[in-house]
């Protein structure tokens, strides 16, 4: 852990369409999967809720090995320098709206 808190990365991100791509520098090992998403949601500009108001909740897949990572996973344990991510938007199937 001692290493993991005082070093940075630096990744590639884009959405799950590719349409929008961010460079993230200097992120913080000591900080979660979940609190990076939640920051790159918001600097590029990804919606929050569905087209029928659902809240929409995030996923980052690593491409380098291919999985999903957990949002508790420390960013200095599951990524290095350069990796990329892609912000995929976790999708309910079946749920329905309550009347």
């Amino acid at each position: 852990m001692a290493q993991v808190a005082g070093m940075t990365v630096g990744l590639r991100v884009s959405d799950v369409s590719g349409a929008k791509r961010v460079r993230a520098s200097e992120v913080p090992g000591s900080s979660t999967i979940g609190e990076l998403v939640s920051g790159l949601l918001t600097r590029m500009g990804l919606a929050r809720h569905d087209a029928d108001g659902r809240p929409l909740t995030y996923s980052a897949r690593l491409e380098r090995e291919g999985r999903h990572l957990s949002g508790t996973e420390l960013v200095g344990n599951a990524l290095h320098e350069e990796d990329e991510l892609v912000l995929t938007p976790n999708i309910d199937a079946g749920a329905s709206r309550a009347a």
